[in-house]
């Protein structure tokens, strides 16, 4: 194959990040004899190479094939015949190429015939996908995300019927969790099923929006009884699409689209359709998040495939097009356009991989622990923290990367096709094609505002569990700006001190609604009483409005300050990589201000109207 592009090669950001902090070394240190043995390697430079060439492989497929297909996926139609959805020919010749590559079953335990590659890794060949072809990577990433959902959670019986054909590709996967008018709301949902005499049960209801939902398998959400409702009666059912070969459920419609034209979107029906439950009774919710963690951890990687590639045109078409006889990157407002373009990517890129990182340190961790049942006491003690850790970061970082990948990638994408001026808007060129390829990333596996609201969530959860923590951090950081020498440190430390004095106006603003108490803001010992206050009483709180009008603003300073700090630690590794940081701490800063005078702004008149409108349908109803 002759390269025109590889997408990894062509790309020294990628493998920076891969190998920095002696990543693989650390994966490698985790790995039991028996995985090494498997892999055949004998040293974490083994195991860099062995990851490093397929990802260059697949650099390659992705720069070549999957680049110059993408124009025809966007203009062939997917058809539904009879309840069974047909791929059109681009899409099914880039799908079946990546299954020769084995690109389907990388992440797959060995057990299965898999790799066992760290999410890191089959990741990072997700962006160089995404970059070329989105449509794809949403056709081949459901083999190994339902393959390791029920590797990880299904009976050996279930495993062994399932597993093989989703690692050898005869069938694919879906996640099924969505209803119409139900939303991410799933403790409402009306899909149920019955228990038979034979273990089996018969599944009822509708879902809507399903990625993948003719691929042959689909893990579906759903109460465990008719009119049961709450999350903890949901299971998840694995439901074959054909079962003793007759259609088990039926796919009735593929959505008309925007984006996304290679992958379809399907709505699903289900009647007395037999599945398997997945794991015990009560907890699928909980093995749903577990495959939703993952999937939002990929869009974020999604969305930086699509920034690598808007940037790129933006970047060459403004290196090209001239006017007042100069090309218009040489333009103040387009060169800086184009500079914090890079930036934001550098930076995103940082702490995605990071992110990443961490998730495959705990998951080989669980991995040793289990495997390796003779470690000794002080070994098993120090995986246990190291992964505890790990978990904590990657669980404050997953809603961060996912929000700032839907929000921001169709912003880039925007504004490349603004840098083409009228040419953007044509189909003749790409641009209109990468903003529609953007709209969905701050819609699937979970909103934007979820995003939001998680992080929200957990960050009160976090400040009023530890309040000691909060208020000495709140008390000692003006010390530390004061005090720190490094410039960056300074920056970094103010926009710290900016986000704990929103968070604290936010609790002021709680306490006020709820409580009635006042506090002084100087003093660390009125801040953990009333932070106190609102632990003993947040079951009681009739008014939490304060806190979730704000949870974007929030959810966005979090990630501004997660992502500056992974510049840092770039820039501490790489001194030409200092830039990035010191870009990102001005914008930040400035950002942060803004957002913090709009949390602290005492105008009320939204939440007066918020209220009033709520308590009017609320008597409506009642009469």
């Amino acid at each position: 194959m002759k390269a025109k592009s590889n997408f990894f090669t062509d790309n020294p950001e990628i493998k920076f990040h891969l190998q920095s902090e002696d990543k693989a070394k650390r994966l490698y240190d985790w790995l039991t004899p028996e995985d090494r043995e498997y892999l055949s390697i004998e040293s974490s430079e083994d195991y860099e190479k062995t990851c490093l060439d397929l990802l260059e492989t697949l650099g390659e497929f992705s720069g070549t094939v999957l680049a110059a297909n993408a124009p025809k996926v966007n203009k062939e139609d997917i058809q539904l015949n009879d309840g069974q959805v047909v791929i059109p020919p681009t899409m099914t010749e880039n799908v079946n190429q990546l299954k020769e590559l084995g690109a389907h079953y990388l992440s797959v335990d060995k057990q299965w015939g898999g790799m066992e590659v760290p999410i890191l890794y089959e990741l990072a060949g997700s962006e160089m996908i995404a970059r070329a072809c989105p449509s794809t990577l949403l056709n081949i990433g459901w083999y190994a995300a339902i393959a390791k959902i029920i590797h990880a959670f299904g009976s050996d019986e279930v495993k062994e019927r399932f597993i093989p054909p989703l690692v050898d590709g005869s069938i694919s996967g879906s996640m099924a969790l969505t209803e119409p008018d139900v939303g991410s709301d799933l403790a409402s949902m009306r899909t149920y099923a019955e228990e038979q005499d034979d273990g089996s049960w018969m599944i009822y209801g509708a879902k809507q929006f399903i990625s993948n939902g003719g691929g042959g398998l689909s893990l579906v959400l759903a109460q465990n009884k008719k009119n049961a409702t709450g999350l903890k009666s949901i299971n998840l059912y694995i439901v074959p699409q054909f079962e003793d070969g007759q259609q088990n459920y039926r796919v009735t419609k593929i959505e008309e689209k925007p984006g996304l034209h290679g992958s379809a979107t399907c709505a699903l029906h289900f009647d007395g359709s037999k599945g398997y439950l997945l794991g015990k009774n009560g907890e699928g919710f909980v093995y749903m998040l577990h495959l939703m963690n993952e999937a939002r951890l990929a869009v974020g990687y999604q969305g930086i495939g699509l920034m690598e590639s808007v940037y790129r045109l933006a970047k060459d078409y403004a290196a090209e097009r001239q006017s007042w006889g100069k090309a218009i990157a040489k333009h103040e407002m387009i060169a800086e356009k184009l500079y914090d373009m890079d930036v934001e990517i550098k930076a995103f890129r940082s702490l995605l991989y990071r992110c990443s990182f961490y998730v495959s340190m705990y998951e080989l961790g669980e991995k040793k622990l289990e495997r390796e049942p003779g470690l000794s006491e002080d070994e098993k003690k120090k995986i246990e923290d190291e992964i505890r850790f790990y978990k904590r970061k990657a669980r404050e970082w997953t809603p961060l990367v996912k929000w700032y990948a839907g929000e921001r990638s169709y912003t880039m994408a925007r504004d490349t096709l603004q840098i083409h001026g009228g040419y953007g808007f044509t189909t003749e060129y790409q641009p209109e094609w990468w903003v529609r390829e953007s709209l969905i990333l701050s819609i699937y596996e979970g909103t934007s505002e979820i995003q939001a609201l998680m992080c929200i969530k957990d960050t009160i959860k976090d400040v009023i569990r530890n309040p000691r923590r909060f208020a000495e951090s709140f008390v000692a950081l003006p010390v530390r700006i004061l005090s720190e020498k490094d410039p960056l440190k300074k920056k970094y430390y103010r926009m710290k001190q900016l986000f704990n004095q929103a968070l604290l106006k936010i609790f002021s603003k709680l306490v006020a609604t709820n409580i009635k108490e006042t506090i002084s803001e100087n003093k660390s010992s009125d801040i953990i009483r009333m932070l106190k206050a609102i632990r003993n009483e947040a079951t009681k709180f009739e008014n939490i409005s304060p806190a979730l009008q704000h949870a974007a603003r929030i959810c966005e300073m979090k990630t501004y300050i997660a992502l500056c700090s992974s510049a840092i630690q770039d820039g501490k590794i790489d001194e030409n990589r200092k830039y990035v940081a010191e870009r990102l701490l001005v914008r930040g800063i400035n950002r942060l201000h803004f957002l913090k005078s709009e949390i602290e702004a005492d105008e009320e008149s939204f939440l007066r109207r918020f209220h009033s409108e709520n308590n009017q349908r609320a008597a409506a109803q009642e009469g």
